[in-house]
């Protein structure tokens, strides 16, 4: 192959003309930048959802324009400067919709907690809490004073057989009497709203 460097040479299937490369300036980042700053930050404000991201897209272009530096295969330093800004706009774009996609919660999945009852709640609950007096104070005497020291005062099953000269198994009798009482009175009120 013999010839001037207007000779086109084949490499594998892909034809380069020398001559067209060799006339073609060395992308100089640095008038890159100077020639086309002020019309890439105007395009990217205009583009961009934020206008006040332009100038970190912009530098973040420069930065990645700097690795073509001394190359003669850019035709058009412009055209390759704004493709490298719309990507890196791109990427923040993507960037920010995942972090909002990341940063909202269903709020399905969120469980609400007052710190106080509802006026609906509050109202069940005291009229919850009238019919538990109501049950306790029809409690034989005996079996109300064993419930009571046993949930009023928190004394052990020994102690209240102690204090109250009976058995252990007689105080368990009490208590499980007085909390069948209580729960046929109060639970079965709830029950019924559970239902309703």
């Amino acid at each position: 192959m013999s010839g001037g460097p207007e000779d086109v040479i084949a490499s594998g299937e892909i034809a380069f003309d020398l001559t067209q490369s060799l006339s073609r300036d060395a992308l100089s980042v640095q008038s890159t930048i100077r020639r086309y700053h002020d019309s890439l930050v105007h395009f990217l404000r205009q583009r961009l959802r934020r206008p006040e991201d332009a100038l970190d897209v912009a530098q973040e272009a420069y930065i990645r324009l700097l690795q073509y530096e001394g190359s003669r295969e850019i035709q058009s330093p412009s055209s390759m400067l704004f493709r490298i800004a719309i990507n890196v706009a791109n990427d923040l774009e993507r960037a920010e919709q995942v972090r909002r996609a990341s940063d909202q919660v269903s709020v399905d999945d969120v469980e609400l907690v007052a710190d106080t009852p509802s006026p609906e709640r509050q109202v069940a609950g005291q009229q919850e809490l009238a019919q538990l007096k109501d049950a306790i104070r029809l409690l034989p005497p005996k079996c109300k004073q064993v419930f009571l020291l046993s949930r009023a005062r928190g004394m052990t099953y020994p102690e209240i057989a102690r204090h109250c000269g009976i058995s252990v198994k007689m105080v368990e009798k009490h208590i499980s009497h007085a909390l069948a009482v209580c729960l046929k009175k109060v639970g079965g009120c709830q029950g019924g709203a559970s239902q309703g």
